[in-house]
This record gives structure tokens, C-alpha cells and sequence, in this order.
């Protein structure tokens, strides 16, 4: 597939950008003990938005991995996971704050730190939304990448450090998706120091679904979405 834009995520950096429909999106992490927190809204009307409930339910899981679907609240297909090397990623513990990242790692500042200063992805969010014409009303469900978390008999969480070296997710977007991305900690990561790993982000040409894709015919939800998808189009 042509290469058609790379950039590397570094410690607590944060990105956002509109990918077209079609596009193939792979994100590697270059160092162990890294989180990229992934937000996902439709390019065109960003009032819809990916849906966790509706995701996970209809797809019986989780957490997300290879074949799975990122759902939109309509119903609609946002982002499907074609290849996945981590195998893991956490869908429900949300955005760490400016607060918790501050209790845990202790106090960082713009003056004494620049641009080596703690972030946290609540704050990145609300900045990448505004620069996109929306604000903190537009902050939803996001998928904490290369994050594993289990749920005990009594539901209690727990985060299960695993490598992440060299592993890689490839996201197909399915409609005109924007993309935000926040390399900032997962919420529940014990690490006693700030996390300093970066991620390789690389946008490629690809191509768009079928009535045969795995992710397609996952489950008849999936299919559903798919057509959807199909609907809109025809629409315009």
C-alpha cells in the first residue's frame, strides 16, 4: 500500500487529523509500557461518534482486538482493526486528569519543563477538539491502546502489564473518521515514573470493505453497520 503520511507520537504529544474512508492507519509502539488513547468521531457530522456500549455489546467482548469494529452511535462503521500484534486493548477505564497524573508522578509545569511536562489525555482531548471546532461537550468513550485490563468476579479492574515493544495495531477507516490520539498513561498503570515511550504513526492507501470482510461477518450487527455505511453513501 502507498504511504501517504507518517509522524512519530512522542511522550505525552497529542494529534489529531481527518482520515478519509478507506484509508489504512498503523500505529507501532517503539517502547515497553506504552498507552495511546484513541478517540474516534465521523469526519463529516462529528455529532456521531464511536459508541463503546454499543460496540462491546454487539460484539460480545471487552476489550478490542483483530476483526473487531469500532461502532458509531447511528449504527454505522467507524474503524475496524485488520491486524493487531498486542493482542489487548482496554475500552472502559477512560482519560487519566491533570489531577491523577499530578498525585501519581508529581507536580509538572510549562515553566520548568517544556515540552517534557506531564500531559494527561482529558486536557489533550478538550485542546484537539477545539482546534477541530468542537469542545469538552465532545468528549466520549475512547480505547486505551496497547492497554490490558481485566475485570475480577466483584468487577474490579486491574491493569496487567504486558510488553509492548515493536507491537502494532492497523485500523481500517471505515467512513470519513476524525482521528485523535493522546500518547499520555493509562489510569490504572501503577508505574512509579511518567511514561517516555513514542509511537510510529503511519497512514497508508487501502481499500474498503466488502459483504466478506471478517469484520463484516463477525456477527449480523457488523453486517448491519456495514450496510449503514452502504446507506449513507448512496444518500449523498
Amino acid at each position: 500500500m502507498k504511504l501517504l503520511y507518517t509522524k512519530r507520537l512522542l511522550p505525552g504529544e497529542k494529534w489529531s487529523e481527518y482520515v478519509g474512508a478507506g484509508k489504512y492507519v498503523r500505529i507501532v509502539a517503539k517502547e515497553e509500557n506504552c498507552n495511546l488513547v484513541m478517540g474516534a468521531y465521523h469526519g463529516e457530522h462529528p455529532e456521531e461518534k464511536y459508541n463503546m456500549p454499543d460496540s462491546l455489546k454487539a460484539q460480545h467482548t471487552f476489550f478490542l482486538s483483530k476483526d473487531n469494529l469500532l461502532m458509531s452511535d447511528n449504527g454505522k462503521m467507524l474503524l475496524s482493526v485488520m491486524k493487531d500484534t498486542f493482542g489487548w486493548h482496554d475500552t472502559v477505564c477512560g482519560h487519566t486528569t491533570k489531577t491523577k497524573i499530578s498525585e501519581k508522578f508529581g507536580e509538572s509545569t510549562y515553566q520548568l519543563e517544556r515540552n517534557e511536562r506531564q500531559r494527561n489525555s482529558y486536557d489533550n482531548f478538550s485542546i484537539e477538539l477545539f482546534r477541530r471546532g468542537l469542545d469538552r461537550r465532545d468528549l466520549s468513550s475512547v480505547v486505551n491502546l496497547f492497554s490490558k485490563v481485566v475485570s475480577d468476579d466483584d468487577g474490579k479492574l486491574s491493569y496487567i502489564p504486558e510488553k509492548t515493544l515493536d507491537k502494532e495495531v492497523v485500523l481500517r477507516a471505515d467512513s470519513s473518521v476524525l482521528l485523535i490520539l493522546s500518547n499520555t498513561p493509562h489510569p490504572l498503570d501503577s508505574a512509579s515514573e511518567y511514561p517516555r515511550g513514542e509511537f510510529q504513526l503511519e497512514i497508508y492507501e487501502g481499500w474498503s470493505a466488502d459483504l466478506l470482510d471478517p469484520v463484516v461477518t463477525a456477527c449480523a450487527e457488523n453486517t448491519r453497520a456495514f450496510e449503514n455505511n452502504l446507506a449513507e453513501d448512496q444518500i449523498k
